[in-house]
């Protein structure tokens, strides 16, 4: 009945050795309720592996959270609160949830997270962290960069979703 963030890892996406539970659901610092989507950086900063994932308060909402690691098995919180506040009225103000592994970049860690309204209406967004210290919001957008606007995107099972998960490179270009 519960989510929690669980690792696999393969050579070969037909066999499999689980990992089992990375961040267990109600026993967090802040996330009291479940984990899951979790987002590593794809380079140790500071000594340790650092994980954006979704993790859910008391009050029923989806927020983003940040854990950390020597191993990539054994996770602990970083923060005592979640590392993106919530803005009134915003495209993200229920569900905060990391899509592809994080860029690291000049400018810092570009997370794309996948943001739903009070009206579970699910967008594609990014926020920007200190490559140094991925604790350290540096920016976030104000507006999401993909919105469901075609039909198959705004009816259906989960209706009016966009759901970000992964990302290809084509050149220059993501």
């Amino acid at each position: 009945h519960d989510a929690q963030l669980c690792m696999a890892r393969s050579k070969d996406l037909i066999h499999w050795d689980r990992k089992g539970i990375l961040l267990p659901a109600y026993k967090g610092t802040w996330n009291t309720k479940w984990t899951k989507s979790g987002a590593i950086v794809p380079q140790k900063i500071n000594g340790k592996w650092w994980m954006y994932y979704l993790g859910t308060k008391s009050d029923s909402h989806d927020y983003m959270g940040l854990a950390s690691s020597e191993d990539l098995l054994h996770w602990t919180d970083a923060t005592q609160e979640p590392v993106l506040p919530r803005k009134a009225g915003a495209f993200d103000l229920r569900v905060m949830e990391p899509g592809p592994p994080p860029l690291i970049t000049s400018k810092g860690i570009l997370l794309i997270y996948n943001g739903a309204d009070d009206n579970l209406v699910y967008t594609t967004c990014w926020a920007l962290f200190d490559k140094n210290d991925p604790t350290k919001l540096l920016a976030r957008a104000g507006q999401p960069f993909l919105r469901p606007i075609k039909e198959w995107q705004r009816v259906g099972q989960v209706p009016n979703v966009v759901f970000t998960e992964g990302m290809v490179r084509d050149g220059k270009q993501w």
